[in-house]
């Protein structure tokens, strides 16, 4: 006689009610966590976008257009803006683009566990125990006083301080930025190389695959998910990220080296008395102008890297 093995009444509508039961606790954290930390802090700046700032009621007040009118008038009027656009995306080129090919390859140096690999790990994990701050001074006194001693004794050449010269600034800061770049990336993609199967790495190697064919046929698509997750929020960056031009030169960052993302730091963290809170709102409208352009350019690389991996 077969025993039959169905559930009693009720306790399968138990079990699903204790399994959404889980689900709901699951999200609850990660989705308190956006609501307060993204959407509540956010919310006031989307407002004052719409706001401007009267200084003789010291009080913000309704003005739907002002503050975009005005971003128009520096787009059109200005180059201001346009030449911020270009830092930035020159600093998202070399930080993004190039400082995620420079990772792949160190993160594979060291996965293969080549000569000198604990000086690399040593050399790029560096800015993530450090303070920034400290980092940045070290930084500066390398590029001010150490590389001109330096050509000077093994040239016979005087060069000025790199970060007080126009033409070498900017390629410090950007230098900089992608150096400080590698540290999480190389974590995440050394530790990625090191889930791909060993009998894989057995395989190229029997077919006697090179390093450089191992590293593009083998190693870059088992590791690309990680690649494109990196390029993908890259994207966001360009509009906020002011390459460390605070840390390095406070509000005295030259205007041809600033960002868009320096630019509006720094329009709501200047001490200027009197003129701080009558930018907030011309601030938070380009922030948003910068949004809407953010989000349908990342949905559209996202899907350009999705076809791309599936290949």
């Amino acid at each position: 006689m077969k025993k039959s093995f169905a559930a009693a009444p009720g306790k399968g509508k138990l079990r699903v009610n204790r399994d959404q039961l889980f689900y709901i606790l699951l999200l609850a954290f990660p989705l308190a966590q956006f609501c307060i930390f993204y959407i509540g802090v956010n919310f006031n700046s989307f407002l004052l976008a719409f706001q401007t700032y009267n200084t003789q009621t010291s009080a913000f007040q309704w003005d739907f257009g002002a503050n975009f009118s005005q971003v128009w008038r520096e787009l059109t009027t200005s180059s201001m803006l346009l030449d911020m656009l270009k830092n930035s995306l020159i600093a998202w080129f070399f930080a993004t683009l190039l400082g995620t090919v420079g990772a792949v390859f160190f993160s594979y140096y060291i996965f293969k566990k080549f000569p000198c690999k604990n000086v690399f790990r040593v050399i790029l994990f560096l800015p993530s125990v450090l303070p920034g701050i400290l980092l940045v001074m070290l930084f500066q006194t390398f590029g001010n006083e150490a590389i001109p001693a330096y050509i000077e004794v093994l040239f016979g050449t005087e060069i000025d301080p790199l970060f007080m010269s126009a033409d070498t600034r900017f390629i410090m800061v950007i230098v900089y930025s992608v150096w400080i770049g590698f540290g999480t990336q190389v974590l995440i993609y050394t530790g990625s190389m090191e889930q791909i199967s060993p009998s894989v790495m057995e395989a190229a190697k029997l077919d006697g695959a090179k390093p450089l064919r191992e590293l593009w046929s083998v190693v870059i698509p088992e590791v690309m998910p990680a690649i494109n997750t990196f390029l993908v929020t890259g994207i966001a960056q360009i509009f906020v990220n002011q390459v460390n031009l605070w840390s390095f030169f406070g509000e005295s960052a030259p205007y041809q080296e600033m960002t868009l993302g320096y630019y509006m730091f720094y329009l709501v963290n200047r001490e200027t008395a009197g003129t701080k809170l009558y930018y907030y709102g011309y601030a938070s409208a380009l922030g948003l102008i910068c949004t809407f352009i953010a989000i349908p350019l990342t949905y559209v690389v996202r899907h350009f890297l999705g076809k791309l991996e599936d290949k």
